[in-house]
Parts: C-alpha cells; structure tokens; sequence
C-alpha cells in the first residue's frame, strides 16, 4: 500500500544507530508492514563519513541477507552530510559533521552501499560545478536537494545536471525567511521539473497549508513521506536519532532537546493516510502520491 522514501527509524528502533542489530531492524520493519508500508528507503542521515559508511554497510548487508523481509528494502536514501551548514537549513544536522560535497567522500559512501544508495539528498550550492550531482547520476543514483538555500539559478543549473527532486519542502528551512525570493517560492516556481516530498503529519505542514499544496501541484510531482524516526509508533518521551535526543510529546511533536527544531517524525505513513482522509481526493491520487510516484521515480 504504501512506499516511503525516508525512514530513519520507527518502533523505537533507530536505523542511525550504531549498535544496531539485524533482529532490531528485522523486528521494525515488520512492524511498518503491519501497518502498510510494502516498500521504503532506511536513512542515513548526515554524521562523520567513517560513522555514516559503517552505518550504509550495515543495512546493505542486512539487504543482502535475500530474506522476504529484507525485500521490503528498496534501497538506502542518503541524507547529508552534503547539506547547508546554515542554522535552519541544516536543521538538526550537526555542523561538525556538515561538509562540501565532493566526489572522493561520495565513492566512500556508494562503496558502502554495495549497490543499495538509491537517492541521495544534498544541498546543490554546496556542490561547487555540480560535480557530485553529476557523478550520481553517472551511478545511477537520484538526487534531491533538501536542507538547502539554492538560489533559484543554481536549481535551475542543478536540474540540467540532473537533479530530478527535493526532499521534505517546507522543513529544513529557517522559521523566518524573505517573503517572496525564499527556497519554498523556488521550488514550487519548478513544481513542473522537480518531484516534491513532504512530509504531511500535519506537523511538519498545517493541514490547511498541506492540503493547499497537494490541490495545487501536479499529482504526479508530489511524494508523501514520513521522515519518521525511531518515535514513530511509539508512546510520547525521549528518543534518539543518530545520538540525537529528541522528545516527543503527547501531540506527536518531535522537538530536539536542545533546540527549537523538529527532528524528524513521530507518524508513519498510515497516520498521514489518516490525516489526509479529512481531505477530498480521489483514491487513484493518493495512490500515487503514497506508493506510484516514488516507484516510476526510482525505478523506472
């Protein structure tokens, strides 16, 4: 029923966790089957790149393992470390760990996958000539843009080397931008080049913003998305993103212990079908945003 692009974890289980065992893994996506996820991409989010390809290996040798559940794995989304340093646009990305993309940092990482990196995220004005953009495509792998600042040139430069979408619009952003010339006016001025992930927990977007948008973007440019974490699932208290703390409180805000912004989400992809039952579209629509867009944009 569903597929979804962006998973750091769900069920109190944290796919950025560096402990994490195969029966931990095993057991989580069991549990987002139970509840109609047929496909998704785990993510592995922006940390030191030694951490960061320890972590990639791992899910790419528990895909390897061939076993059914593993076949619900339809690849490794890569977010980070190629992101906007920036405080808003990185939202919570540790700085430290941020860097300039670059293609010798990049191999390491698709090494690690084996094969598995299906898309990666990265902020393309930090990507100077758009030399890593580039090599990705070479290797078959999708790119967004996501926690990013690009101007609406660089987009557009972006674009023609092959970036194909962007990652969670509307998050990743500062809390207070230019009214008019900001990355959300940009991206949705490219709504006819660029597919559009957001995540609709009705967190992330008010409903009324949420539903504005999905009546106004081409159906077939729109990807809904949990960005779930390992809160998904799981009762209001402290959990943890790539040693990240978060809380979550009885809303389902997932809020970092330290600072004002959201790390992820507390729903999976059933509870935003649920949120978008409120909202009138057809059944073949949310089929496409749900599953159809992301198989024809990975795979086809």
């Amino acid at each position: 029923m569903y597929f979804d692009i962006q998973v750091n974890g769900a069920f109190g289980v944290d796919f950025n966790d560096s402990s994490l065992t195969y029966e931990q893994f095993e057991s989580s996506l069991l549990r987002l089957k139970g509840v109609g996820v047929e496909r998704l991409l785990p993510t592995i989010i922006t940390d030191d790149v030694e951490t960061m390809c320890a972590r990639i290996k791992k899910l790419a040798d528990f895909k390897n393992t061939n076993t059914d559940v593993m076949q619900m794995l339809a690849g490794i989304h890569v977010e980070g470390p190629f992101v906007s340093p920036v405080d808003g646009f990185r939202g919570t990305h540790p700085r430290q760990h941020i860097a300039q993309a670059n293609v010798k940092d990049m191999e390491r990482l698709l090494e690690a996958g084996q094969g598995w990196i299906r898309l990666v995220t990265l902020a393309p004005e930090h990507d100077v000539g758009f030399k890593t953009l580039q090599y990705l495509v070479s290797q078959n792998v999708r790119v967004f843009a996501g926690h990013s600042d690009a101007s609406l040139d660089c987009l557009m430069g972006a674009i023609d080397h092959g970036l194909i979408g962007f990652t969670h619009l509307g998050n990743g952003c500062p809390l207070e931008m230019h009214r008019h010339d900001n990355i959300i006016q940009r991206v949705l001025s490219l709504s006819d080049r660029l597919t559009i992930s957001l995540i609709g927990d009705g967190i992330h977007l008010p409903t009324w913003l949420l539903e504005s948008w999905l009546k106004r973007l081409p159906t077939d440019r729109v990807i809904l998305t949990s960005d779930s974490m390992s809160a998904a699932g799981m009762p209001p208290g402290e959990y943890w993103i790539s040693g990240q703390p978060i809380l979550v409180d009885a809303e389902r805000r997932t809020k970092h212990r330290d600072h004002q912004y959201l790390a992820g989400s507390a729903s999976t992809l059933q509870d935003i079908d649920r949120v978008l039952s409120r909202f009138q579209c057809s059944h073949a629509v949310k089929r496409s945003w749900f599953r159809d867009n992301a198989e024809s944009l990975l795979f086809d």
